[in-house]
């Protein structure tokens, strides 16, 4: 179903068996439309990545002593974009499906990945003795939580973060009101759908919370695409937030 404006919550079981079944799907020759969907569209598939990678890694600042904590990372899509030269990279993804397939296509000796749900990250980096973060990825993975889970998570990833350090957002959130899509079944995907598309000004609100009065400042936001051809939907547009202190 279809629910906009009212807040509504969204299964998390749900969700992991959706991700389990676009694990099964994963494909060599187009691994990324594992998250990124679009199956049948390839080009698709590889130009969205590369104008994302294109805009937002020159904002990510990185250099050899970057520590950088991925969350939501899937099968490693943006730890393939990054240098090897980096201090650090980790990983963390509720879907073990997914962590399988990352470790499976790793190449990079200090790059990791973990299984772990958002809310619980730093119990996840605690465990695995992975301390503190300079930059931090947050790629498409709010859209999937509550908004109670929201506000833990961010927190938390506030507080595993470095005096000095920047935050990498970047949502699809609903252009005008706030979109949940319930046990929605999606012809696209052939397959029940939840996510939750929320507004720029309900985002802020979150950042307000967490970051901003940790004193990290937004230093740039936009919408991500340009071209018409890679906003394909009427109701929700993909957008980012760099955050720094």
């Amino acid at each position: 179903m279809r629910i906009t404006e009212e807040i509504a919550n969204i299964n998390y079981n749900e969700t992991k068996q959706f991700f389990k079944k676009r694990a099964e799907r994963f494909k060599e020759d187009n691994p990324y439309s594992v998250t990124m969907y679009q199956d049948d569209n390839q080009e698709l598939v590889r130009e969205r990545n590369q104008k994302e990678v294109d805009k937002l890694l020159p904002l990510l600042k990185l250099q050899k002593e970057s520590r950088v904590l991925d969350v939501g990372c899937g099968i490693g899509r943006w730890a393939d974009a990054l240098p090897e030269y980096i201090e650090a990279y980790c990983g963390v993804d509720f879907s073990g499906e997914l962590i399988e397939i990352a470790n499976r296509r790793n190449k990079k000796e200090n790059f990791f990945f973990y299984e772990g749900a958002t809310n619980e990250i730093e119990r996840v980096l605690k465990d695995k003795e992975k301390g503190t973060y300079n930059t931090v990825l947050i790629i498409g993975n709010l859209v999937y939580l509550n908004d109670e889970d929201i506000d833990i998570s961010l927190r938390q990833i506030e507080r595993i973060c470095e005096p000095h350090a920047i935050i990498c957002i970047r949502e699809p959130i609903g252009i005008e009101d706030r979109l949940t899509l319930k046990d929605f079944y999606s012809e696209e995907l052939e397959d029940n759908y939840n996510a939750i598309y929320r507004t720029r000004t309900e985002l802020m609100n979150f950042f307000e919370g967490s970051f901003l009065e940790k004193g990290f400042q937004i230093q740039r936001e936009g919408f991500l695409f340009d071209e018409d051809k890679l906003n394909n939907r009427k109701e929700t547009a993909q957008y980012y937030y760099i955050l720094e202190r």
